[in-house]
């Protein structure tokens, strides 16, 4: 499995993934959803933007 990741995600951005989420687990759990929010509604306009991007209709 790890060898599948590695072929994916870099050694690098596999580091900061766990750094990434050694901080979300040192925050209150409210800040944590929220921050988690916001990267999942960056992600979706990032989506959007990308479909856009490819002549798709975006509904």
């Amino acid at each position: 499995m790890e060898d599948l990741l590695g072929t994916i995600i870099s050694k690098k951005e596999q580091e900061e993934i766990k750094e990434f989420v050694s901080t979300l687990l040192l925050l209150p759990k409210e800040d944590r959803a929220i921050l988690l929010s916001n990267a999942n509604a960056f992600k979706a306009r990032s989506d959007i933007e990308k479909a856009k991007g490819m002549g798709r209709e975006v509904v």
